[in-house]
Parts: structure tokens; sequence; C-alpha cells
């Protein structure tokens, strides 16, 4: 049960109010089941394959074979949860009001530090952490810009866990006394979503009196352009490449027409590099002549004098007659790179991976004129990694800019795997008080606000935004950026709960240490 709310609670369902009560049932069984304790780890398996089988399946459409090795190995996190809790806090033993709340917030600050680890071990995966779930909130969601989506997996655990204990407490006091009264538990867990929201909705009027900036007219391009990729027949295999080009070249073209201060492309939709291959530049080049605007675009970047190959965007300027570059920092594995592809070559061929991409040095900030303006580009997945968008927000640029493939997710896979990325894509906004222009090849291309707000997304006439081309028209305007705690502080939350489950190993450790000790003494 606790496993199914959380993933009601994430998108593409997306219904946040469960995740406030989805630990309730794993508490009580951890409280009071006594298999449970005695076997915690494997009712906490059961648990993680349930939460990330469920939300994490549409990976299939990209490697059916990670998903037998990402969904287990994910699955350990739970389980990890559960052990820990039962050996460091022992769930049901606490007997006053402060031991419960001690309690809940010991468990939520394990949650959290395996959490953290889960973000970054084996090159990480964050995706559909617990806070994540309230993306739709209006008012939580702001949490994230005074400690991150960690801080809200923080206050969730806590207060599933004194729900859990209330609950309880009434339920024997109804038995006991035939009096049904609000528990300590019960009452500090409404006190602490009042209070959070009331902290949301405070930090949603930071910007009251303030003027907004300069419209910037844009426009986004989405092709809808599935994925090409090489083997077969050359010939065929190059007019797709030609005639996926030609549907953006006319896309742009009909774009520009309203006369946009700013064109996009996605994230490099095909194997073309704009100063390495010849349909590529001239492509490129049929847009700068016929545009008075800036244009920014994805593509690979060839670098033969050094054999590398980056994943990259560049930002031309009005007529293409100077450009900028970034390469992107932040690369998915598997996807752009194979761990240890070159120790073992026959991994290559498994997987269907020949070079891998580089890193690139450092993010960047694009600036214009007319308006004024400077963004910070993201590309592909970067908008939902925490530590890539925060050293390109310390560069202060007025807004965030995520150039998207998402072309390896179609049909139902696209409704789960795109949606979880545009949830995972609001927070960077929230967290660092800036607005976000989202231009994807197959959905979902949209404009988040400073809020965390989709305030305008691409449509096609039958009301799709996946899965669909088209173009995008929209105009952003945004308040200057107040400083948040999040940016200045990082994961601070974090930190908290590594120190605090740190703390909590050490009884546990000192006393098995203490009976090896007293078992070594006794055996002689």
């Amino acid at each position: 049960m606790a496993g199914l709310l959380v993933v009601l609670s994430l998108a593409p369902f997306s219904c946040a109010p469960l995740a406030w009560i989805a630990l309730v049932p794993a508490w009580w069984v951890l409280a009071r089941s006594e298999s449970v304790q005695r076997r915690p780890f494997r009712y906490g398996y059961l648990m993680g394959l349930i939460y990330f089988a469920a939300t994490f399946w549409w990976i299939s459409d990209v490697t059916a074979l990670g998903v037998f090795f990402l969904i287990p190995y994910l699955a350990l996190y739970p389980a990890f949860w559960f052990l820990l809790v039962t050996r460091f806090l022992k769930p049901g033993a606490a007997r006053s009001n402060p031991a419960v709340l001690v309690q809940a917030l010991a468990a939520a600050a394990l949650w959290v530090t395996l959490e953290w680890w889960r973000s970054w071990f084996l090159t990480g995966f964050d995706w559909n952490e617990l806070g994540d779930s309230q993306a739709t909130s209006i008012a939580f969601r702001q949490l994230a810009a005074f400690g991150g989506v960690h801080l809200l997996s923080f206050l969730l655990v806590t207060v599933n866990i004194l729900w859990a204990e209330g609950l309880l407490a009434m339920v024997g006091s109804l038995r006991e006394k035939r009096v049904l009264r609000p528990s300590f538990p019960f009452a500090a867990a409404l006190f602490l979503v009042a209070l959070g929201f009331a902290l949301g909705a405070h930090h949603l009027f930071r910007h009251r009196g303030e003027s907004l900036s300069a419209p910037l007219r844009f426009a986004c391009v989405q092709p809808d352009i599935e994925q090409i990729v090489g083997g077969g027949n050359a010939e065929t295999f190059a007019q797709r490449m030609q005639n996926a080009l030609d549907l953006q070249v006319a896309l742009s073209l009909k774009a520009i027409a309203g006369h946009p201060r700013l064109l996009l492309w996605p994230e490099a939709t095909i194997d073309e590099g704009v100063f390495n291959d010849r349909g590529m530049n001239e492509a490129v080049e049929s847009v700068c002549t016929k545009y008075d605007g800036y244009f920014l675009l994805g593509s690979q970047d060839f670098d033969i004098p050094h054999r590398k190959l980056y994943n990259a965007a560049y930002f031309f300027s009005p007529g293409g007659d100077t450009y900028d570059e970034y390469r992107k920092v932040y690369l998915v594995v598997v996807g752009e790179y194979l761990p240890f592809g070159n120790t073992f070559p026959i991994l290559r061929r498994w997987m269907g991976i020949g070079m891998d991409f580089s890193r690139g040095p450092v993010a960047r900030t694009f600036t214009m004129a007319k308006p004024a303006a400077s963004f910070a580009p993201l590309i592909c997945f970067e908008d939902t990694v925490t530590w890539v968008v925060d050293r390109a927000a310390k560069l202060k640029p007025d807004f965030f800019v995520t150039i998207s493939d998402d072309a390896w997710y179609t049909g139902l896979c696209g409704q789960w795997g795109i949606r979880q990325h545009l949830q995972e894509a609001v927070f960077r906004c929230v967290e660092h008080d800036r607005p976000m222009i989202r231009c994807s090849n197959n959905g979902i291309t949209c404009v988040i606000d400073q809020d965390g707000h989709v305030v305008d997304r691409f449509r096609d006439g039958h009301g799709r935004d996946i899965d669909s081309a088209g173009i995008f028209k929209s105009t952003l305007r945004y308040y200057p950026a107040h400083p948040t705690l999040h940016e200045a502080w990082g994961d601070w939350i974090v930190l908290l709960s590594g120190a605090v489950s740190v703390i909590l190993s050490v009884p546990f450790f000192r006393d098995r240490v203490r009976r090896y000790r007293s078992g070594r003494k006794a055996a002689p």
C-alpha cells in the first residue's frame, strides 16, 4: 500500500496529497508487526520494487536490459530505510510524546540521507524522490526555495510518521477511555503541515510591488522527429536525416514570420554537427540569413583534432554573424557514455553504444540585447540535476533555457517519462527564483515561471503536448531573482540529516562491538 500511494503521488498521476499519507501503512507495520521487525529488509524491498517498478518501467523504451538492473538496485533504498529504522529507532518503542517526535525526525533524516546517496552513487539517479510529489502543489513546492526537494522529503516523512503514531494513539484512547481526542503526534503533524503551507504561501508574495522585465517574444520548434539511428541502407538513412532537417527549417521559417526575438530548436535530434556536416550547416545558414533575431539550437560537436565528441548548444547572433557555444557538463549514463566501455569493448556491442560523449568544462550564460537579458542553457536532463543548475545559477542569469530531445520515449512511455522530466524541472525554477523556457523535440515544450507554475505550453489542434509537431510562440516576462536559502546554503538539510544518521548509528555499532568483545572474552 505504501509503495502504491507513493506511485500515485508522482507524475503522471500527480496526486500530491497522497504523499502526506503514503508512508503511514509502512510505519504501522514497522511499529506493530513482529514479522516485519524480524525481516525489515525483505518488506522494505517489496515496497521499493512497487515504488520504482511502477515509476521507472518506461526506461525499457531506451534499454530493456537496463530495467533489470536499475529497478532492483533502486528498490534497495526503501529496503535499507526499513532496516535502519528498525535497528536504530525501534519503531513502536517510544512511550512519550517528545520521544515520538524525535523518532519521526530521525526517521526522516535517514530517508533524506538515503535519497541523497541515490542522487550521486553509481552516477546517480535522483528522479522521483518523495519531495517531487509536490510539484503540482502551488504552496508546498515553494519550500524547495528554502532547502530543495530534500527539505520537502524530510517534511513529508516526518508528517507521515506523526500521522501514523497519532492515529494509533487516538484509536488506543477510544478503546480504553471511549473518548476520541487529537493526540500530540496528530496535532504536531497538523502544525507542521500548516506551517509548511503558510511558509510556502508567504513565499508566493515575495515579488509584490516589483516591476516585470521587458517582454521577450520567442518561438520554439517542436519537430517530433523520431530517433534516427545508423545501420541499414546508407542512402535511406541520409534521406531521413535530410527530411528531419527540412522539417525543422520549414517550421522555423514559419515561426520567424512573427518576428520573435529568440528562436529555439531542441537538443540535437540528428547525428550531425553544425560545423562538421554539410546538411546541418546549410540548414542553420538558411535560417540565420532570413532571421534578424537570436537563434539557439542543439547540435553535436565533433572535436576532430582531440578526437572528442560533445553534446552542445550553439547560440547565434542576429544574422548568424557570430556564435557562442555551451558543451553539456552532465552526461547520461548508457545514453551518452558507457562505463567501462573502453575496458570491455564487448559491452559496446551488446548495448549498441559507439563513441562516448565528453563532458563540457563549465556552466555558462548567453546574453542578448533589446531586451537586455542573459540565460543559462541546459541540455537534456540537466534541468533535473540539482548541482548542474546550482552552478549555472551562480552566474546570475535572468532565466534558464532547456533544450531536450526526449524522443526516446514515445506513446505510453512518453506520458510517464516526459511528464516526470517536467516534474523535476519545476523545482529548479523554485530553488533559484528564475523562470525556464523548455524546448523539446516531442514534448513538453513550455514556460515555467518563478513559482514553478507552467504558465504556457505547446499544444496541437487536438490538445496534445507530446508526440506532436508544431510551433510554440509565447512571451516571457519575469521579476528580478531574489536570493534563496537553497541558493545560498545548498542542500543544508542533507548535511543535517547525514549528521543525524551518523549519530544514530553510533549506539548500534557500539553495542555490536561490545557484544563481540564480550564474546571473545567468554570464549576461553
